[in-house]
């Protein structure tokens, strides 16, 4: 899969060049822009951009573009406050989600959820990278707690908690937790909703149990960059069969 980074984008290209929609066919594309044009997805993006563009809490934007099976193409944009607040792509890179795809309902069910979600904080294995965001150093003790209770959906360290935790040793998930942000899906913790829906490392697995993954470069990118207003939307892109050539 094509990455590329790139410096700026004029305003004018909000919702045009790079607002293209992703099929769902055979074809395997390299970029957004390689995909054919969905009217209604199009406007989904440019809506998303327009209306963060004018709130002066966000400053970036992570695009999750689901194309089909557990792939997705990512685009994180800045926002230039000296450009009238225009946004800037920053990257744009193929992503893993859930190995069932999207619609996550319960835990455990192997989904992505869609929606506009928000960020709590950064973690990682390795040291923080200097993100704004409050930063969890993993260590051996560190668990995503998935088990019904008070620390339902929460990262714990388990020498304070006293938790014996059942959940996620995320010390030893190396490379997919060296770095990671972790959004506010279902920030209250209502059981069995779902939980730990992380951006993080892509590792060995071309798929992910419900978070995104990219590849561990952009995935500290996106710390350096991220603030806690930063947004998180996860869209499905199904074009039609016969626009992806199938």
């Amino acid at each position: 899969m094509k990455k590329r980074i790139r410096s700026t984008l004029a305003a004018a290209m909000l919702g045009i060049g790079m607002m293209l929609s992703f099929g769902t066919g055979s074809a395997a594309w390299a970029s957004a822009e390689d995909l054919p044009v969905n009217a209604d997805n199009q406007a989904y993006w440019r809506e998303m951009l327009q209306k963060y563009r004018v709130d002066d809490e966000v400053g970036q934007v992570m695009l999750v573009r689901c194309t089909q099976g557990s792939n997705a193409i990512v685009q994180f944009y800045q926002k230039q406050r000296d450009q009238k607040n225009a946004w800037s792509l920053v990257f744009e890179t193929d992503a893993y989600i859930g190995k069932n795809g999207t619609g996550k309902t319960e835990e455990g069910d192997a989904k992505t959820p869609l929606g506009d979600f928000g960020v709590l904080y950064g973690f990682g294995i390795l040291d923080n990278p200097g993100t704004a965001l409050d930063y969890v150093d993993v260590v051996e003790t560190t668990f995503a707690c998935d088990e019904e209770g008070e620390y339902y959906n929460q990262i714990i360290d388990t020498a304070e908690t006293g938790h014996d935790c059942t959940g996620e040793e995320m010390f030893i998930y190396t490379p997919e937790y060296n770095y990671g942000i972790a959004t506010d899906f279902n920030e209250e913790g209502e059981w069995p909703k779902g939980s730990q829906i992380f951006l993080h490392c892509k590792g060995a697995k071309v798929f992910t149990g419900g978070c995104i993954a990219i590849d561990e470069e952009y995935m500290r990118t996106v710390l350096e960059y991220a603030e806690p207003g930063m947004r998180v939307i996860i869209h499905e892109e199904y074009a039609d069969q016969s626009a992806a050539g199938d």
